[in-house]
């Protein structure tokens, strides 16, 4: 099947490009803030318009000087995202009019040698629609098209022009093998490990804490299937959380974590487990998703005698559920391992959406119960008859019983850690339900 059209949209700091990527997509993906440069790295989206599928990017804002010390590696990823695309939607803001950025931008364009549109946002008039677009004449691009990204106008128009004789946009196999999610407190090397796994310069990587902000989808081919890799900002603690723009970046991290299969957590090695890594872990297990523990910047431990079996044992001490999840001692500056990583997450979402037969579970249960039956508790006899897994992803396991209330939180451990192991669970989040039967 053929591929989707990919529409790049440029501009300089705070035309609208994030309202416009979220009008495009149909829903909030990017965040939109007052704040000029809230965006940096490349987000992106799929839309549709008549039946004609699509894939939408949305870049930051580009700016010629190095006044922001992200500015230079904004405009890197903006000439990656130009490269990549099939066609441009060069945002302009109406209000504002020219300016020497735009230049720029529009020099870019043109050798690109690729379809565009000069869209002049903000026009939410009439009046500013006839008088908005005027200036951008200068620039020397195919005529201006005034439109509104806060309230669509005009934006069907730009779609027509970049979707014309794409009719082949409406047969596209969109079909994911799986998701991950990279989840981690800031600055723990998340989107150096999204770049280390793809292969290539994705997500701008910087020592300053809370770099990425968006959610950053990335599709790749791995072994014949497409996997979906969201690369999310940087989890703290909730009293840390001082800025809009943090507190939507949290939402967006959460969220993206709630729609992966397989959540890669990240943890760095120099810090060692903290309490925050503790919280977010928790979070993880509590929304039911499988786990995949990285302990990242490991080649920085070499001088400092740190052993992993002890590494390892500091972290269960800390949180004993740990020990049913893969851990791997990684390092996305030497690529240590890091080749590891797709293959056990395929194996942990095998296990994720793998159904027991129930007759095979019953055998278990009865073995289970028979080495150690539930005690008995105010003089009642506790017996456990059946068990079927009634959800996968993730697993629910549904035991019935007599008296439901009585079955203690030891006995329930036991059964929970005897089905694990049994039926070799590691990576997965299990859930448990006491019923009445």
């Amino acid at each position: 099947m053929s591929k989707k059209l990919k529409i790049v949209i440029i501009g300089r700091p705070n035309v609208g490009k994030s309202t416009l990527f979220n009008k495009l997509c149909g829903k909030r993906t990017s965040i939109v803030n007052p704040t000029a440069g809230v965006t940096r790295d490349r987000i992106y989206a799929s839309g549709e318009w008549l039946d004609k599928k699509f894939d939408v990017i949305d870049t930051g804002g580009f700016v010629d000087s190095d006044e922001d010390s992200f500015s230079e590696k904004i405009r890197e990823q903006i000439v990656e995202a130009v490269k990549e695309c099939d066609s441009i939607i060069f945002l302009v803001d109406g209000k504002d009019g020219l300016n020497p950025n735009d230049q720029h931008l529009a020099k870019i364009v043109r050798q690109s040698d690729k379809k565009y549109v000069l869209a002049v946002n903000k026009c939410d008039t009439p009046e500013q629609l006839k008088n908005n677009t005027i200036s951008f004449f200068d620039l020397g691009l195919d005529d201006p098209i005034g439109i509104s990204a806060l309230n669509g106008s005009g934006v069907g128009d730009v779609l027509d022009i970049l979707l014309d004789e794409s009719d082949s946009s409406k047969a596209v196999d969109t079909n994911e093998s799986f998701s991950i999610s990279i989840v981690g407190m800031p600055n723990v090397g998340k989107s150096s490990l999204l770049n280390s796994i793809i292969q290539k310069e994705q997500a701008i990587v910087s020592e300053v804490a809370g770099t990425t902000r968006d959610s950053i989808d990335t599709n790749i081919q791995w072994h014949g299937k497409t996997v979906k890799i969201v690369d999310t900002a940087g989890l703290r603690k909730k009293s840390k959380v001082d800025t809009d723009i943090e507190f939507y970046s949290s939402l967006r991290a959460i969220d993206s974590l709630m729609r992966s299969d397989v959540v890669l957590f990240v943890i760095d090695a120099e810090k060692g487990f903290t309490k925050q890594d503790k919280t977010i872990a928790s979070q993880i297990i509590k929304k039911g998703k499988s786990m995949i523990i990285l302990v990242n910047k490991w080649d920085l431990t070499s001088k400092k005698d740190i052993l992993a079996d002890s590494f390892m044992l500091d972290m269960f001490d800390s949180f004993r559920s740990l020990e049913n999840y893969p851990i791997l001692f990684v390092s996305a500056l030497t690529k240590r391992r890091i080749s590891n990583i797709l293959s056990e997450a395929w194996d942990v979402f095998n296990k994720h959406k793998e159904k027991i037969n129930t007759k095979e579970l019953n055998n278990w249960l009865a073995k289970t119960v028979q080495k150690y039956p539930p005690p008995a508790l105010q003089g009642k006899s506790v017996k456990i008859k059946f068990v079927d897994e009634v959800q996968i992803s993730p697993p629910l396991f549904a035991f019935f019983c007599n008296y439901p209330k009585l079955i203690s939180v030891p006995y329930k451990r036991y059964l929970h850690n005897t089905l694990r192991e049994s039926f070799d669970f590691k990576g997965v989040t299990l859930k448990l339900s006491i019923r009445k039967g």
